[in-house]
């Protein structure tokens, strides 16, 4: 364990610090007013970065390349508990005892990232339409489909995403992804019309978009948004200080925990939120160049990218440049099951970068 973090990149550890102790911050501020003991999400919180600290030092010291061949019971465990949500559950949660809740959504995410980047580490020209394409998109479909119908909407457009990434950049020739678009399509067009919240957000932020639209016209999670970021200006109303955040800031320690920092923080935090972003793009985007093999290498790019794309709509939500979505802001916002797999998953990070020196 001790050689693959002395091999390992410590940006990687640098950066997961940084942005766990300003999401400790932040919940801290933001759940002081939601609950009669006011250290109750920042206790907890402080406990579920615990128990994703164990899961980032297993995810380092398993070798990664343990995972290629190993992706068949994770995908059916991953399958099973979502199925639970349906009978045991509510919405996209599954309950474990003690208060505490499962969200089965986000080990699927890992599943994903596991499954394509074996499947897309094949030789192009070895990759054929029926034998690996259609099963492909059919397993990563079914994940998508249980998780949209929970419904969890944003987790899924998340994991929609995601497969598509992997496929791009696994390099899966076009032509293989016309059929599948082409059922699916009429599918996702059809959602708002079943779904009313769907079509009620979807309609807000076209309004929203009009020429000549005011205040006015936002609908009240998007006001509060704009009120919360506003009022922060250029360096916040300072730590704890926030008025927005207290009254009206919807889910204040989750979906719009960006909001928080921005208005106590400002400009400059709301940037260095971005910039650490970034920043782990980057280290995820070098591990991956100087990975041995290309298992690894769209592993770690895969990890990256499902971190950074839920980054990228809570932030666009919070700024009013996407409807909205429920998405969380990774390693900031409240909640135990994000933490763990998000840190196990930063764990795998840890260990192919390690192994850029390291042959095991």
């Amino acid at each position: 364990m001790l050689t693959v973090w002395r091999f390992a990149d410590q940006s990687i550890v640098l950066v997961v610090m940084a942005m766990l102790g300003l999401g400790l911050l932040a919940i801290f501020s933001a759940g002081y007013h939601l609950h009669p003991n006011h250290y109750f999400y920042f206790c907890r919180q402080l406990f579920y970065i615990g128990l994703g600290t164990v899961s980032m030092l297993i995810g380092a010291c398993v070798n990664y390349g343990n995972y290629r061949f190993r992706t068949q019971v994770p995908y059916i465990l991953g399958t099973i508990l979502l199925a639970a949500v349906f009978i045991l559950g509510n919405q996209s949660w599954l309950p474990i005892g003690g208060g505490f809740h499962l969200q089965p959504s986000e080990i699927a995410k890992l599943i994903i990232i596991v499954y394509l980047s074996y499947f897309m580490s094949f030789e192009r020209g070895t990759i054929h339409f029926m034998k690996h394409s259609v099963p492909i998109m059919l397993t990563c479909g079914i994940l998508i489909l249980m998780t949209a119908l929970q419904p969890d909407f944003g987790t899924a457009l998340v994991m929609t995403a995601l497969t598509v990434y992997l496929l791009f950049i696994g390099n899966l020739p076009l032509t293989h992804m016309i059929i599948p678009v082409a059922v699916a399509l009429p599918a996702v067009v059809s959602v708002p019309f079943f779904f009313p919240h769907v079509m009620k957000r979807i309609v807000n932020f076209s309004v929203s978009l009009l020429p000549g639209a005011g205040m006015e016209n936002l609908a009240h999670h998007d006001l509060q948004f704009r009120l919360a970021i506003g009022s922060g200006g250029f360096f916040g109303t300072g730590f704890g200080q926030g008025i927005v955040k207290r009254s009206v800031l919807p889910a204040s320690h989750t979906d719009s925990i960006y909001a928080v920092l921005v208005e106590e923080g400002g400009f400059l935090t709301g940037a260095a939120v971005i910039c650490l972003f970034l920043a782990l793009l980057l280290i995820g985007e070098r591990t991956a160049r100087f990975s041995h093999d290309r298992f690894g290498a769209l592993l770690a790019r895969g990890i990256v990218f499902y971190i950074v794309i839920q980054a990228f709509l809570n932030i666009s939500v919070c700024l009013g440049l996407f409807p909205n979505t429920g998405v969380t802001l990774p390693l900031f916002s409240y909640g135990g099951s994000s933490i763990i797999v998000t840190m196990y998953a930063l764990g795998v990070l840890v260990n192919i970068s390690a192994q850029r020196i390291i042959m095991w």
